[in-house]
């Protein structure tokens, strides 16, 4: 192995721990919105916007910060571009009033954005499943289960739809859990490799 490889081992990225704030965010917000009593759709669907943006704005960061992984199927990149064109998008109509934005309820943004991640991460998993690498398995994991929530959202599954704050935490939680197994395995994954490649340095 040349310097230059061992070099980029003994590198370490912080992709993964802006993954790991963003979960905790997620998790954060997901409780929140099952506990509060008096916050009203206005000013939840407000936050949101925020959230939103600054949510694409850390996954597009953690992907870009992620050098090794970066030339590899993966579903962070265009979640995170998605996620923060919405919240750029309501920002923008918002500071500039003159713009027309669109009026939908929280349920729709929480039902578009489920099923953007759902088929995500059913590519990612079939495009690495093509590759013959074993981590194929955990997002066909991810993909059954924003399937199948995003089917419970669609088809107002336990009146998720009705009870929006409940609908949106479950769907931040799903996202936290999986934002941190992301960053989890790509932390394991590198520790792996360097101790295979460049044991000096790991030393």
């Amino acid at each position: 192995m040349n310097k230059g490889e061992i070099r980029c081992f003994k590198r370490r990225d912080f992709g993964q721990f802006l993954y790991f704030g963003v979960a905790l965010c997620l998790f954060g917000i997901g409780v929140l919105l099952l506990i509060q009593k008096d916050i009203g759709s206005a000013d939840i669907i407000t936050g949101l916007k925020f959230i939103t943006l600054i949510c694409g704005a850390g996954i597009l960061a953690g992907f870009f910060l992620n050098t090794r992984t970066r030339f590899r199927p993966g579903w962070t990149l265009p979640l995170g571009l998605i996620l923060t064109l919405i919240g750029v998008g309501y920002v923008f109509s918002d500071i500039f009033k003159a713009v027309k934005k669109p009026s939908v309820g929280l349920s729709v943004i929480v039902i578009l954005i489920s099923f953007i991640n759902s088929c995500l991460v059913l590519s990612t998993s079939i495009q690495v499943f093509s590759l013959r690498l074993k981590r194929w398995r955990y997002y066909a994991a991810y993909a059954i289960i924003n399937i199948t929530y995003f089917t419970m959202l669609f088809t107002n599954t336990f009146s998720l739809r009705e009870n929006e704050l409940v609908g949106c935490s479950i769907f931040m939680f799903i996202l936290a859990v999986q934002l941190a197994v992301e960053g989890l395995i790509d932390l394991l994954k590198f520790e792996a490799a360097r101790k295979r490649f460049a044991p000096e340095e790991t030393k």
